[in-house]
């Protein structure tokens, strides 16, 4: 055990799609009687702040790292969204055009642990010496991956258990591993097709209860249970969309082509749940697009049209902010506007967002135009922070963690300067739902997750087991600060891409 330890093992379970609220009302009808005791004998969160945007990935990427997307070649992850345009910065042109990248294809998830670059570390890199354990964790790099029997929750959970039962199957040292990761994406399938609200979703979240049962009791039964700390969290809530609408024939009638990357023609490439990444053409499909080109597109179809793109962006029904980069910015400091309109006359405003800096040491101002989008104005403590300086994560955190859009201020410099994020970012607050891919409407289903609202960023947060680990409950903190606790749990400490503290520097 090194030095100041308070563990020997961590396993970390992220459970996919489960809001906050959710969880913790299972556990007050008592539905979850091994998650309950997990929280009530150990940490927990009912007000975890996650990533955003609020998807997949970069929220359960951003978990197992401790950090975030950025300008990777500096610090930070190469990983922006679930789907993006693999653009350079600067521009490196060259026989190949730009990859789209499609975190839902298995051959594209294989690339996942390059993606991410070298800047940033996943939690087995990080956690010095030992054996490391994935089941079905994508994001693996520094550890052995165990596939499981069947894409289950219960044989996901049996993995890891029967490796604590015999270690030696994978590990020629027979010992159990030091760090573990299962992802569980069953509940995510059931919830988008089925809903959080349906009788299916909240059996499997039971499941999944009943299986880290099995497990504890495996720990106990190897006489690993006291010097072993259980963390369990999710990469992001949900929220069920008013609306559905099948925005295809839009873009058609508008004449725009999707981008093929194997011949470099096409005009864009979008994804679209409520909120939409929208990629343009720059001068070619190496070069992000400059605010002239946006404003004067010039669309690749016969009789090719001249197009405002924000004009046109702003005719999609529900559509209430967009975001979008000074063509000055550079990877060190820049500015993001966020256009939106007033609620009564409609008249268009931009609020400004100013970024300086990387990782853990950036800081972001938000400067409202004459309405403040956000309503952090509302509110005292967040209003407090609109004093034109620069602010870091966690100032925006105490302040914004109980709101809508929490601790956003931060989290979009950190998206828009990866060079793989799009170019306009437009969002609805739920109010529409467009299931719209690379060309197509794909999906039919109104819940989602996405968006900035606190519903969708607010996710459980539990550290239990060992008796060594102290009663804590926490009134907000934030998805990244799970990987250094754990690491602090095991006397070690995290790479300097982490962004997310431990969790014992609240109190």
């Amino acid at each position: 055990m090194p030095r100041n330890s308070l563990v020997n093992q961590v396993i970390l379970i992220v459970i996919d799609d489960v809001r906050a609220s959710h969880l913790f009302d299972l556990i007050k009808l008592k539905k979850l009687p091994n998650m309950t005791q997990l929280a009530e004998s150990g940490i927990s969160c009912q007000n975890c702040i996650t990533s955003f945007p609020s998807i997949t990935y970069p929220c359960y990427t951003n978990i197992v790292i401790g950090s975030y997307s950025g300008y990777y070649p500096i610090e930070g992850s190469g990983i922006p969204m679930y789907h993006w345009v693999g653009r350079t910065d600067p521009p490196s042109e060259g026989k190949k055009f730009p990859i789209i990248r499609h975190g839902g294809k298995g051959s594209h998830i294989l690339k996942f642990n390059s993606d991410l670059g070298p800047n940033c570390r996943t939690i087995f890199e990080q956690a010095g010496e030992g054996n490391f354990l994935s089941s079905l964790n994508l994001f693996n790099r520094g550890s052995v991956l165990i596939p499981p029997i069947e894409y289950t929750t219960q044989s996901i959970l049996k993995g890891v258990g029967e490796i604590y039962k015999d270690p030696k199957r994978i590990f020629s040292n027979k010992e159990v591993p030091k760090v573990t990761v299962a992802y569980i994406p069953k509940t995510d399938d059931l919830m988008h097709n089925k809903g959080f609200d349906h009788p299916e979703y909240i059996k499997e979240l039971i499941k999944c209860d009943k299986f880290i049962g099995s497990l504890i009791e495996t720990l106990k039964n190897t006489e690993h249970f006291d010097s072993t700390a259980i963390g369990i969290i999710s990469d992001h809530g949900n929220y069920k969309a008013k609306n559905m609408y099948d925005i295809e024939p839009y873009f058609e009638e508008k004449g725009l082509k999707q981008y093929i990357p194997r011949k470099g023609t096409g005009d864009f490439d979008v994804s679209m749940g409520s909120v939409g990444f929208f990629n343009f053409r720059g001068k070619d499909w190496f070069h992000h697009p400059t605010f002239n080109q946006l404003q004067e597109f010039v669309t690749s179809s016969p009789g090719s049209k001249n197009l405002n793109l924000f004009d046109l962006l702003w005719k999609i029904p529900g559509v209430k902010l967009m975001y979008y980069r000074d063509d000055n910015n550079t990877p060190d400091k820049g500015v993001i506007y966020l256009e939106h309109r007033d609620e009564k006359t409609g008249k268009k405003l931009k609020d400004r967002i100013e970024y300086e800096g990387h990782g853990i040491k950036q800081k972001s101002k938000y400067i409202p135009d004459a309405k403040d989008f956000y309503k952090y104005s509302e509110h005292e403590e967040s209003a407090y922070l609109l004093d034109n300086k620069g602010h870091s994560i966690d100032e925006w955190l105490k302040v914004t963690n109980h709101i809508d859009f929490p601790m956003i201020v931060d989290q979009v410099p950190r998206y828009l300067k990866n060079p793989r994020s799009c170019d306009i970012v437009t969002s609805t607050l739920g109010e529409y739902f467009f299931g719209y891919e690379h060309g197509k409407t794909m999906a039919d289903h109104p819940y989602s997750h996405d968006i900035g609202l606190k519903k969708s960023m607010t996710v459980p947060f539990i550290i239990g087991g060992s008796p060594n680990i102290p009663r804590l409950e926490l009134s907000y903190c934030k998805t990244t600060d799970m990987v250094p606790t754990l690491l602090y749990l095991l006397g070690e400490k995290p790479h300097y891409s982490v962004v997310g503290k431990s969790i014992f520097e609240y109190s």
